[in-house]
């Protein structure tokens, strides 16, 4: 069984990873040409390919083949998925939008990634934005 995959959101997310094609090909079991084939769209992984990637690249597999289940009621500019594309956002606002299960539990609302994102830190990391995040919520 294959599924459709966002290619341009696999390369965005494993940028944003910090990752090689052939870094994350060897973390998924896989040549770096086949990671290339399906940013491109050459290529479709298998859906336990699929689970490796997401699993790798901390995103959800929804996200990965460009669905936005999460926040589908969301302006695309508020969607968490918003930041992998933004070349101004910090790594550690990255790092915490492509955490699915941590977005997931800690329910983040729109107005909380609007003031996150606003937060000039680009040596805040991902567990600084968490700590600035429950600041937000203990003063409102």
């Amino acid at each position: 069984m294959q599924h459709r995959l966002d290619g341009s959101r696999l390369r965005s997310a494993r940028l944003a990873a910090g990752l090689s094609q052939a870094e994350l090909g060897k973390r998924v079991g896989v040549v770096q040409s086949h990671i290339s084939g399906m940013e491109i769209g050459d290529r479709t992984p298998s859906m336990e390919a699929l689970r490796m990637l997401a699993g790798a690249l901390g995103v959800s597999i929804h996200w990965l083949c460009g669905e936005d289940v999460a926040h589908a009621g969301l302006p695309p500019h508020l969607r968490p998925e918003a930041l992998f594309e933004d070349e101004g956002a910090s790594a550690g606002l990255i790092a915490l939008a492509g955490d699915a299960k941590l977005i997931s539990v800690l329910e983040i609302q729109p107005e909380e990634w609007g003031m996150l994102r606003s937060l000039a830190c680009p040596r805040l990391t991902k567990e600084g934005y968490l700590s600035v995040l429950l600041a937000i919520r203990g003063h409102t």
